[in-house]
């Protein structure tokens, strides 16, 4: 997991970065062998397990695989060691810093794009970004350290796997409401149309705010005007009463029925019927 995302990371780096540091971007503790040229080592520093977001313990599908995979999600802390060769000294290792840090701010590298690789990776990241240098002008080790953030996993294991859903319960409550007369027969240009919203249960509600959402080509009339062009049609028993006006031309309104509530927003919708006026 980690180990794949270090040696993906050299891999890139040794191939984007000019010389006297191309090809010379290994994976820490790095090759053996003399000091005579400069080395860039990268190595995992640590790594913080995140708290998985609500819904987010399930599986995963990721990249380079068909089923699902169990995932860690990581923010792990890279550093990107410069060890400079014996002439080099401070400067070679200030120079390593500078074209490393640049790099890293590529905006590919930032979402973690120029990372990706066919078959399966072993990690797929949603950010990487270098956070801070590490720097002694007269010692080593110094270097730039990359925060990245993502799913891990071991590549090419077996996905998860479970029982199919066959069938599945679902309860839910439902206030009755009625719409009165209901089917409508409505032709562009008609004379105002009286409807009565029936709730058909004893309920707290002491109005309702009815208004009309899609073309919304038509006009509601009665009541009292009300927030995002509600009306606000007081409940007589267990009816409300207010007109509709159709539009000089077909059209579909979406009629919404909610709770009214004081304040400038509507309460609880309850209902939607779809009025059709046909031309």
């Amino acid at each position: 997991m980690l180990s794949h995302y270090e040696s993906r990371l050299a891999e890139v780096l040794g191939a984007r970065l000019a010389a006297p540091f191309a090809g010379r971007v290994f994976v820490s503790p790095g090759p053996s062998g003399g000091p005579d040229e400069p080395t860039l080592l990268v190595g995992t520093a640590r790594a913080e397990v995140l708290t998985a977001d609500f819904g987010a313990s399930r599986p995963q599908v990721v990249p380079g695989a068909d089923d699902p995979r169990r995932v860690l999600r990581l923010r792990c802390d890279v550093l990107i060691e410069v060890r400079a060769s014996t002439a080099g000294g401070r400067g070679e290792r200030v120079s390593a810093l500078d074209a490393v840090l640049y790099e890293l701010d590529a905006p590919d590298l930032r979402d973690a794009s120029a990372l990706a690789a066919q078959g399966d990776p072993g990690f797929v990241l949603s950010r990487q970004a270098p956070v801070s240098v590490l720097t002694d002008p007269g010692t080593e080790p110094a270097g730039v350290l990359l925060s990245a953030e993502g799913w891990f996993w071991p590549p090419d294991t077996p996905g998860v796997t479970g029982v199919p859903i066959s069938s599945a319960v679902v309860q839910a409550a439902v206030l009755p409401i009625a719409l009165d007369p209901w089917p409508l027969n409505l032709r562009a240009g008609d004379a105002p149309v009286p409807l009565r919203v029936r709730m058909r249960t004893a309920a707290p509600v002491d109005s309702l705010a009815i208004r009309l959402r899609g073309n919304a080509a038509g006009q509601l009339t009665g009541g009292t005007p009300g927030p995002d062009g509600a009306r606000i049609v007081p409940l007589t028993g267990d009816t409300a009463e207010f007109q509709y006006v159709p539009p000089a031309g077909a059209t579909t309104d979406h009629l919404v029925i909610a709770v009214a509530r004081p304040g400038p927003a509507l309460g609880t919708e309850l209902a939607r019927f779809d009025v059709a006026v046909r031309p």
